[in-house]
C-alpha cells in the first residue's frame, strides 16, 4: 500500500478553504440566496434544528453584533460632538 503524504493533504485542504472563503467573498449575493434556501430547506424538515440556528443568531448579534455597533455609534457620537465644539470655537473666536 502506498504511503499517503499527509502535508501535502493538508497543504491542498487549507488552499481549498481559502479558496472557498475567496468565492464566498466574491459573491456575496450568491452565498446570501445560498443561504436562505438552506434555512427555508431546515424550517420545513428539522424544526428543532431551524431553532437551534435561530438561538446562535441570537445569541452571536447580542454578543457580538451589537456591542460592536453600540461601540461604533459611541465613537461616531463623540467624534460629532468634537466637531461641533471646535465649530463653536470657531465661531465665537470671530
Amino acid at each position: 500500500m502506498p504511503e499517503i503524504d499527509t502535508e501535502t493533504a493538508i497543504r491542498y485542504y487549507k488552499m481549498h478553504l481559502k479558496n472557498v472563503s475567496d468565492y464566498q467573498k466574491r459573491h456575496p449575493d450568491r452565498m446570501r440566496e445560498k443561504n436562505k434556501e438552506y434555512n427555508k430547506k431546515v424550517k420545513e424538515t428539522n424544526p428543532e434544528k431551524y431553532q437551534e440556528i435561530l438561538a446562535k443568531k441570537k445569541e452571536y448579534y447580542q454578543n457580538v453584533r451589537k456591542p460592536k455597533l453600540d461601540a461604533e455609534r459611541k465613537t461616531k457620537k463623540i467624534a460629532s460632538d468634537d466637531t461641533e465644539q471646535k465649530n463653536e470655537s470657531i465661531i465665537s473666536a470671530y
